[in-house]
C-alpha cells in the first residue's frame, strides 16, 4: 500500500511541475510575457509609441491641434490633441502625466497631465487637453540656452497612463516640436 502510496505522490508531483517547467523554459526569454498579457504591451505601445508632432492620421497617434495657449501668470501651458481610438472597444483615459524636458539637452522644465477623463468609443476621435507648467528654472533655461529661439522641441518623459483602469509607465518619450517659449 505504501508504494502505491508513494508512485501516486510522485505521478501528481509530476503531472504538476512538468507543465509548468515546459512553460517557463519555453518562454525563457519573455518571463513577463507569463504574466502580463500580450494585448497590454500592445496598448501601451499604441498609446505612447506616436509622434505628436509627425503628420499623417494614423489611430494611436495623437496630433496636435491648433496653437498651444500660455498663461504667464502661471506659466501654463495648454496643448489640445486629437486622439483617435485605435482598439475594436471603449476606453476611458483616467490620467496621464509626464515630466517635461527639453529635447536638445536633457533640462527638465516642468510638469504636464491630462486636465479631465476622455472617454472614446472602438475608433472614436476625441479631444485631449494636456496642461503643463513651467518650473522657474525652465523660464531661466529658455532666457540661457534658448534666447534666440521662439520654439522649441520637448519631450514628455516619464509617462504614466491610467486607461480604463490599466496603469502603464513608460520610459518612451513622446516628442513634442514647436512648443512656443515665454
Amino acid at each position: 500500500m505504501d508504494k502505491v502510496r508513494l508512485m501516486l505522490t510522485v505521478l501528481s508531483i509530476v503531472i504538476i511541475v512538468v507543465p509548468i517547467v515546459s512553460v517557463v523554459l519555453m518562454n525563457q526569454n519573455n518571463l513577463l510575457g507569463l504574466i502580463i498579457p500580450s494585448q497590454i504591451n500592445d496598448i501601451a505601445s499604441t498609446l505612447t509609441g506616436g509622434n505628436s508632432s509627425g503628420g499623417g492620421n494614423n489611430p494611436g497617434n495623437p496630433q496636435i491641434v491648433g496653437e498651444p495657449q500660455y498663461d504667464a501668470a502661471s506659466r501654463t501651458v495648454t496643448l489640445t490633441f486629437q486622439y483617435t481610438n485605435p482598439f475594436n472597444f471603449p476606453v476611458t483615459l483616467n490620467s496621464m502625466t509626464g515630466d517635461i524636458v527639453c529635447h536638445a539637452d536633457d533640462f527638465p522644465l516642468g510638469n504636464a497631465s491630462l486636465s479631465k477623463p476622455v472617454s472614446m468609443g472602438a475608433g472614436e476621435t476625441a479631444t485631449l487637453t494636456v496642461q503643463g507648467t513651467w518650473t522657474d528654472a525652465a523660464i531661466t533655461h529658455f532666457q540661457t540656452s534658448h534666447a534666440d529661439q521662439k520654439t522649441i522641441a520637448v519631450d514628455l518623459a516619464d509617462v504614466a497612463i491610467d486607461v480604463s483602469g490599466v496603469k502603464i509607465q513608460t520610459d518612451q518619450r513622446i516628442p513634442i516640436s514647436d512648443m512656443p517659449i515665454p
